[in-house]
């Protein structure tokens, strides 16, 4: 929800430059010496993290991950209520920024790492162990793992969904007649100042003031926002749900009613559902894929109940990360 910006004086959707008298290049980058070697790639190594009980469950996992793509941000600006030192001048009020990271990660163990204990699971029974331990981890879920393409290698590859949610609060600042808006955050990070502009009714766009950050975030430099609504696929303020809820005339689903309900991706799938996937065609849905997003909710299903048993079930809907366990 934007509330209080008015629209800049010019339309002018980009960074307002201060010019260095020294190009940025030549400051930022010193030349690199020709005898200087190039660094090495860093590889997370999976076996140092992982410890096996006798029974096969998980004694000790450590996940690391790089920085994790924004998948969409929410930004609540609200003036300040009229008092005697508003004028004309200037507008000020408070503000949240709420940001979701998401990305799908992958886990790769070699054979000798999964036997190097003395103890070696298959990979389904693996993806349960590890997503039984990481239960606890609130921002990992979707755990399953299934043998390599080549079975000749060995080993198993892992797949888990990972998500991120959080973001700054605090007040925000913008001069009459101006194209810039400053923030404050309330933890007191430094204040961070953003050029602004409204290409299109209902419609925000920030970039981070003279090559700077928005919102002291390394990862955001320009981010486009748009005015809520019961169709654009995240949970906003007033929905219950993505896209659902009362204020949505509709009923979120409960991932539990065996129809594709407002929310949900699938067939009790997906959206609102976490913990699921949905089956398209014998293989996850792929969002980036444009014959997967052409397969209606109605004809997706969960993994968990495709009836066939796929690589990373232990058998036919059960086992893994499925709430039925195999008999």
């Amino acid at each position: 929800m934007i509330v209080g910006v008015n629209e800049a004086p010019f339309d002018a959707c980009s960074d307002q430059l201060q010019t260095p008298p020294v190009p940025l290049s030549l400051v930022r980058q010193p030349p690199v010496q020709a005898t200087d070697r190039p660094p090495d790639k860093v590889t997370a190594d999976w076996c140092s993290n992982i410890v096996f009980k006798p029974n096969g469950d998980l004694a000790q996992f450590i996940v690391w991950a790089p920085p994790i793509p924004v998948k969409v941000g929410q930004l609540k600006m609200q003036p300040d209520v009229m008092a005697d030192n508003v004028t004309p001048d200037n507008e000020h009020g408070r503000y949240a920024m709420q940001i979701t990271y998401q990305q799908t990660r992958r886990l790769e163990f070699s054979e000798s790492c999964l036997t190097s204990q003395g103890i070696r699971v298959t990979c389904p029974q693996l993806g349960r162990h590890l997503g039984k331990f990481l239960a606890a981890e609130a921002n990992i879920y979707d755990v399953r793992c299934y043998d390599p393409s080549d079975p000749s290698t060995g080993g198993c590859l892992c797949d888990y969904g990972l998500s991120f949610i959080g973001g700054p609060n605090g007040r925000w600042y913008s001069a009459a007649g101006s194209s810039q808006i400053t923030f404050f955050d309330d933890t007191f990070a430094p204040p961070s100042t953003a050029d602004y502009c409204i290409p299109e009714p209902n419609t925000l766009e920030l970039t981070g003031h003279d090559t700077t950050a928005l919102f002291n975030a390394k990862s955001l430099r320009t981010m486009r926002f748009h005015g809520p609504s019961c169709s654009d696929g995240i949970k906003s303020a007033h929905e219950d749900g993505v896209d659902c809820g009362p204020a949505c005339n509709n009923t979120c689903g409960t991932c539990s009613d065996g129809m594709p309900s407002p929310g949900e991706e699938g067939i009790d799938c997906g959206g609102n559902c976490l913990g699921t996937v949905c089956d398209c065609g014998g293989h996850i849905c792929d969002p980036n894929n444009p014959i997967d997003v052409a397969v209606p909710a109605a004809q997706r299903r969960s993994t968990c109940a495709n009836g066939i048993q796929d690589p990373w079930e232990e058998g036919k809907d059960c086992g893994s990360f499925c709430p039925n366990v195999c008999p």
